[in-house]
């Protein structure tokens, strides 16, 4: 008997993000727009300085662009069609690069931000030269944790076309769903989301040779549902984020890892490097409260939720381009990827570097 191939694991082949060219520091925004329309809310200032978030990038001025007030959906999805072909086809374009683009087979997206059919992963593909046998999986309005269902379809994918490449990416836009509001939940959405777009190539390698993703898990925490939220109104997507949600949280993760490293032999303490969705300072404290956790294995989600805020769904996927541009992690080496979302749900990928 010929000896059996040795197993293949889904692979990182590349990573690379874009952000739209308007940076805007807390100040700016708030001076520039927030002061205006949170002034009957109190503490408001108080309120957006202590997200965490530093700076943003935006797709367009909201300071410009809702001066007069709000927006319809229309308008906001227009400003998404066009930036988004710009911004999430730098992220593609750089994420590919040399690669052979014959090779990719599938292409996995995701957004919260906007929608139109044919979606932008049509309009790329085709400006890329893409195949035009590519099979495309589009994945809409999930959340902040939905970078991690576009994994999982790009991992079946390579499982069944191991000699292919896939594409993924997530972009969000959320600047584009700014509203006036007296509510000081809105006040916290305001202060913490940003836009930005992220893709990964994933290929076929043999196991221990590469970052690879070893295995996820999710859960649904089905009687909180209400904790969280990301609606359609009139005059764009309005969320809800109950200050509960970081409690919620710490309470399960425990359980939750259990199940996403017990069937690799793992604990908490074999992973070294923690890439944890930082949907808000208290979320990133309390988790790192409940898993005892040294601060410096929580420094890349806050770096990110500085430098960029929170960008939904692309978020998680910062996290991971900041972890391998500064942690350098060693070969064998093991870090977690968490996720959180509407449901409640949490997402967790568990990778080998």
């Amino acid at each position: 008997m010929s000896p059996a191939a040795p197993a293949r694991r889904p692979t990182l082949l590349s990573i690379a993000s874009a952000v739209p060219p308007l940076s805007l520091t807390q100040d700016e925004l708030y001076e520039g727009l927030f002061k205006d329309w949170f002034k009957d809310v109190r503490n408001a200032e108080r309120i957006i300085k202590n997200t965490g978030v530093r700076r943003r990038f935006f797709a367009w001025d909201p300071r410009v662009e809702l001066k007069d007030g709000t927006r319809g959906v229309g308008d906001r999805v227009r400003v998404y069609e066009r930036v988004g072909l710009q911004v999430t086809g730098q992220s593609v374009e750089k994420a590919l690069g040399a690669l052979d683009r014959s090779r990719v087979g599938a292409f996995t997206m995701t957004t919260n931000s906007g929608y139109s059919g044919p979606g932008l992963d049509l309009f790329l593909a085709k400006k890329l030269g893409l195949n035009s046998h590519l099979r495309r999986t589009f994945v809409g309005h999930m959340g902040c944790f939905a970078a991690f269902p576009v994994l999982r379809v790009a991992m079946d994918s390579l499982a069944a076309r191991p000699d292919e490449y896939v594409l993924v990416n997530a972009s969000e836009y959320s600047s584009l769903h700014y509203h006036p509001s007296t509510d000081p939940e809105q006040v916290v959405i305001h202060g913490l989301f940003g836009d930005a777009a992220c893709s990964v190539v994933l290929g076929s390698a043999p196991d221990g040779e590469g970052v690879q993703l070893i295995r996820s898990h999710t859960e649904q925490l089905y009687e909180t549902h209400e904790l969280m939220g990301w609606h359609m109104h009139n005059d764009g997507f309005r969320m809800t984020l109950s200050p509960f949600v970081p409690f919620v949280l710490a309470e399960h993760i425990e359980a939750f890892l259990e199940k996403l490293l017990g069937p690799e032999k793992l604990a908490v303490g074999d992973v070294k490097h923690w890439l944890i969705h930082p949907g808000g300072p208290k979320i990133l404290e309390m988790i790192g409260k409940q898993l005892e956790l040294e601060p410096s294995r929580l420094r890349p989600s806050f770096h990110v939720l500085s430098e960029f805020g929170n960008c939904g769904a692309t978020t998680v996927l910062l996290v991971l381009e900041e972890v391998l541009k500064t942690e350098k992690p060693q070969r064998g080496e093991y870090g977690v990827m968490l996720g959180f979302g509407p449901g409640l749900t949490v997402e967790g990928m568990l990778i080998r570097f």
